[in-house]
């Protein structure tokens, strides 16, 4: 726009002068001047014309924290040299990344862009914007090449080898010791009928022998839904604090994140309960598909107030079948993870509590250490503060629960 203003204002100088001087020369100059938009017209055509481009995704798998490559490539199908070409490739949330290049006949030229994964979610990218220009950038001609795609940028994961279940209630090397109710491949013992028992249950042989109704009764299996870990994740926005990557909500879907992790990759079957904007419930499941499963529903997780901590316990709670366990990650106040705490232990799961106090987030000093006991329960909890290296803050070993045996420990070994 400002070198056509220019053009006109020249001109308009160059037909005064010309007509009061009658000077042959002004006259070749005002014609010459005249003559250059039809070139620039068409030179900005033919500078548009037989062009392609395209944008490829070099990173499969995109984790916050991570690095986003792309391969932008343009190439120019003509006799015709592309000169001072613009190329605009605009990804969402990462902005314009533009480059200004020259394409000689049927060349082609490639570069990568790279940018950094600070924000889990959406991202949408595909779109290559290329303009051309006259010499003169009075004409210009855009054309838009490729079709908007759409990816996930997974939550940061950290590695959580001594993060633990309490034995009892989550997985262990060998048979969960205790009777249940619910029938698996292991009868562990008979006992007498007691009405209420299903008569699947009875043990017709013992019942023949004792001359009495005689049941079943069942070991739990080392894995299973009867012993799925669950994780609970409060995204009550009422109780958040800080914003971006240094905010209670990314370190309590970090947290999850990993925790959700740490026991996929050890085999374990994991669901997870998402309360913030919406609720997610993510059925138990093993293997790399869950863990893909888990990880889109905590990348597209947002903080709302769908509901508090409790109100996450109680759908948790319908969800779980006794001996589950359940690790819960929340902002809340602790009388309130405590009431939580206490509804899922009633509901026969084994509590492990995450608290991301958000105090600490909001320019406060911390107010607690790194554990303490949850009031009115005999759950301790762990803290995490705002600037917490994670793997420390969560590993057992360094809090010495003493009275909690761990999954996977022998009997004894804790302290």
């Amino acid at each position: 726009m400002k070198a056509r203003i220019s053009w006109a204002v020249l001109v308009g100088l160059l037909v005064v002068a010309a007509f009061i001087s009658a000077s042959p020369l002004l006259y070749t100059l005002l014609f010459a001047l005249l003559a250059v938009p039809l070139v620039g017209f068409v030179a900005s055509i033919f500078s548009a014309r037989r062009l392609s481009g395209d944008v490829k995704r070099l990173t499969p798998f995109l984790q916050v924290g991570e690095d986003l490559q792309e391969e932008i490539t343009l190439r120019n199908l003509h006799w015709f040299p592309k000169l001072l070409l613009e190329a605009e490739h605009q990804t969402t949330p990462f902005g314009t990344n533009g480059k200004v290049l020259t394409l000689w006949p049927y060349r082609t030229s490639s570069w990568l862009s790279t940018k950094h994964c600070e924000r889990r979610g959406i991202y949408r990218y595909g779109k290559l914007r290329v303009t051309s220009r006259d010499p003169l950038g009075l004409f210009n001609t855009t054309l838009e090449f490729g079709e908007e795609q759409i990816a996930l940028i997974y939550p940061a994961t950290v590695d959580l080898p001594g993060f633990y279940v309490p034995a009892g209630h989550g997985w262990t090397e060998g048979l969960v010791r205790g009777n249940t109710w619910t029938p698996s491949p292991i009868a562990s013992a008979v006992r007498d009928y007691v009405p209420g028992d299903s008569v699947a249950h009875i043990h017709w042989p013992a019942t023949a022998h004792m001359g009495k109704l005689m049941v079943k009764e069942f070991e739990r299996e080392p894995s299973g839904p009867a012993d799925a870990v669950w994780v609970m994740l409060d995204l009550d926005s009422r109780v958040q604090a800080g914003e971006g990557p240094e905010s209670s909500v990314e370190y309590s879907v970090t947290i999850a994140a990993s925790v959700a992790k740490r026991f996929l990759d050890a085999g374990r079957t994991v669901g997870v309960v998402i309360n913030g904007e919406e609720q997610s419930i993510i059925r138990p499941g093993v293997g790399l598909g869950q863990v893909g499963r888990v990880l889109q529903a905590l990348a597209l997780a947002e903080p709302g107030e769908l509901g508090t901590v409790l109100d996450a316990a109680n759908t948790t709670v319908a969800e779980v079948t006794r001996g589950a366990s359940v690790i819960i990650v929340s902002s809340a106040a602790p009388a309130d993870v405590a009431s939580a705490a206490n509804v899922l232990e009633i509901g026969g799961a084994g509590v492990v509590p995450v608290i991301v106090e958000a105090s600490s987030f909001a320019g406060q000093p911390p107010a607690r250490g790194s554990s303490y006991r949850l009031p009115g329960t005999v759950f301790d909890a762990y803290v995490v503060h705002k600037g917490d290296e994670l793997e420390m803050r969560l590993d057992y070993r360094i809090h010495g629960h003493g009275n909690m045996l761990l999954a996977g420990a022998p009997t004894g070994s804790a302290t």
